[in-house]
């Protein structure tokens, strides 16, 4: 039951699959959910105040930008108060239905799902033509018209990235994120240990071939031995020289993101241009990490403290036919960085939680704003469950426990 229920959150999570395509599978896995809840009494009072009290603070939070900074029309309130409950709620009921097990089932279906990745991606590499067509003859939505992608549930591939791992995710990038995340989460549970099933997680790391994904696994790695008790100055002795070899070394590193500054910068030179030439032919072009970054700031600048709207992109015409690539910037923009910021304290709360000192805690951070400055994964559920994990870190306390609490408190107020 946990297992199958952490294996849908991250179908829904992925965007790789049929799962969160259709409007109307976000609302069967609410249902799913509640009804493993009710049927195995998983659910209690302390679950519904914590979504209460979430929802009051993020409704006020969205009615007071509205009202007094942003003055925008009713349907841009609307469509915030419709993410509560689309996006933010499935991370609410996943996390209130595993509570203090989300740490081992999250790893463990991770890991599984790597494992999985390993022999599609082999098969792509040798016979990419051949799982193409096997997979375009299943037919599983979501079948992109006239892009070659094709998914088989727990894999998708795309001819854009033959000799890159994309696993269950809609990229390789991102697929990089639940690796990552799904690393340093198993070494949490472990007692930060590199047992078989680490080294499948790195593995699979290493065939996304992704810059962002190795940049990750860097930092998750400095991380583990961290928490082995490397001294810092040891660890760094080591560790540049080998860092510096890979950086200048590797194509996919230093070279690509000097190339893909460049190449934002010439964008963002000629986006007048681009933009109105993309209108004509009806497509839509990407600016990539660091464009879509200082476009965004360009454009709403001091209002991404507080943000926009959960659909900001429509408050600006010229957005409409631009793809993001900056998580960060785009979580900005649909809820500010007070709401950003909110979000990286719950989940240096929850890492704190399972690590031994502010550090430690702080990688966990880190990862997330890493991987959030190359992907959109700040909106993901995965991400948002982060709200809160923290609150379901200790052992569930049942209803029982609670009123013993309270008749234990009488008793030591009238003695």
């Amino acid at each position: 039951m946990y297992y199958f229920a952490t294996l849908l959150f991250l179908l829904l999570s992925a965007n790789g699959t049929f799962v969160p395509f259709f409007n109307i599978d976000w609302f069967i896995i609410d249902l799913i959910y509640i009804w493993i809840g009710i049927e195995y009494d998983l659910f209690n009072k302390r679950d519904i105040r914590l979504f209460v009290q979430f929802a009051v603070i993020y409704i006020s939070y969205c009615v007071f930008r509205s009202t007094f900074l942003n003055n925008l029309p009713l349907n841009y309130f609307i469509s915030d108060f419709i993410y509560l409950f689309k996006y933010i709620l499935p991370s609410f009921l996943f996390c209130a239905l595993l509570k203090d097990k989300a740490l081992h089932y999250l790893s463990r279906v991770i890991i599984d799902l790597a494992i999985i990745s390993i022999p599609f991606f082999l098969i792509q590499v040798v016979a990419g033509d051949i799982l193409f067509n096997i997979g375009k003859s299943l037919s599983i939505p979501p079948d992109v018209t006239g892009y070659d992608y094709t998914n088989f549930i727990v894999f998708v591939y795309i001819k854009l990235h033959h000799y890159q791992n994309a696993g269950f995710a809609w990229e390789p990038g991102a697929y990089g994120f639940f690796l990552n995340i799904g690393l340093m989460l198993h070494f949490m549970y472990n007692g930060f240990k590199i047992d078989k099933r680490a080294m499948w997680l790195i593995l699979a790391i290493v065939t996304t071939v992704s810059t962002t994904s190795y940049i990750a696994l860097i930092l998750v790695l400095l991380f583990y031995f961290r928490a082995k008790g490397m001294p810092l100055s040891k660890l760094l002795t080591f560790a540049v020289p080998i860092l510096f070899i890979m950086v200048f070394q590797l194509p996919f590193l230093a070279d690509k993101i000097i190339e893909t500054y460049k190449y934002d910068l010439f964008n963002l030179k000629n986006i007048q241009f681009l933009s109105k030439y993309y209108i004509q032919t009806g497509e839509t072009f990407a600016l990539n990490r660091f464009a879509s970054a200082i476009y965004l700031y360009q454009l709403f600048g001091d209002k991404l403290i507080f943000g926009m709207s959960n659909i900001f992109n429509e408050t600006e015409p010229i957005l409409k036919n631009i793809s993001l690539s900056n998580g960060i910037f785009e979580f900005a923009g649909k809820f500010g960085f007070i709401g950003l910021s909110f979000l990286l304290y719950r989940a240096y709360m929850y890492f704190r939680t399972f690590t031994f000192n502010f550090e430690q805690a702080f990688y966990g951070v880190l990862l997330i704003l890493i991987l959030g400055f190359g992907e959109s994964i700040f909106v993901l559920p995965l991400t948002t469950a982060f709200f809160f994990l923290y609150q379901y870190t200790q052992p569930e306390e049942t209803e029982e426990d609670e009123e013993a609490d309270i008749d234990e408190a009488e008793l030591n107020y009238v003695a």
